[in-house]
């Protein structure tokens, strides 16, 4: 099967090997840095997240410019996946968000949606559905990993008063084969 710009499955499984890899290394280098949220910023996500997720997830403000992208970004860019982490707010390494300023709660909130979906998966399966998906949706937005994380942010921002599990609608996700 081929994928937009003429990926097959066995460059996707390369490049979600690459990726993996990068996510890791990045863990790696960001994990002393990072802290847990700060109990006034934990008690809110309660009604959303385990308690383990709140405890575990750490984050981390970068000062010194954004996160380099991976070498192999380059040849995905010249073979036309114009991707780059510049644009990002955020990202997170498996447990580990590391952003460029003080997140907003909603920011936050998504980007502990992907600390689930990493923890349900695994790294190599959040590798390989997250470049595949790019591949073939065509744009980050549409990614279905960003797209749950997104339609989950969007439920809490609703109103942050209506609990729900989000470790049950990523499963629920899982069991569908949406991702």
């Amino acid at each position: 099967m081929m994928y937009l710009s003429g990926f097959n499955d066995k460059e996707i499984i390369h490049y979600a090997g690459l990726t993996a890899d990068y996510i890791k290394a990045q863990r790696e280098a960001y994990f002393p840095k990072a802290a847990p949220l700060a109990p006034e910023r934990f008690d809110p996500f309660l009604s959303f997240f385990s308690e383990a997720v709140l405890k575990t997830t750490r984050f981390h403000v970068k000062q010194e410019g954004p996160i380099e992208n991976p070498d192999f970004l380059k040849e995905l860019h010249d073979r036309g996946i114009p991707f780059s982490l510049d644009r990002l707010k955020a990202i997170t390494f498996q447990d580990v968000v590391v952003s460029f300023e003080e997140l907003e709660p909603r920011v936050v909130f998504h980007e502990l949606v992907h600390a689930v979906q990493y923890q349900k998966l695994g790294l190599k399966q959040f590798a390989y559905k997250y470049f595949k998906g790019f591949l073939t949706w065509g744009a980050y937005e549409r990614i279905p990993l960003e797209a749950n994380a997104r339609l989950l942010d969007e439920a809490y921002a609703k109103d942050p008063g209506k609990p729900f599990s989000v470790e049950a609608e990523v499963q629920k996700w899982i069991n569908e084969n949406r991702f």
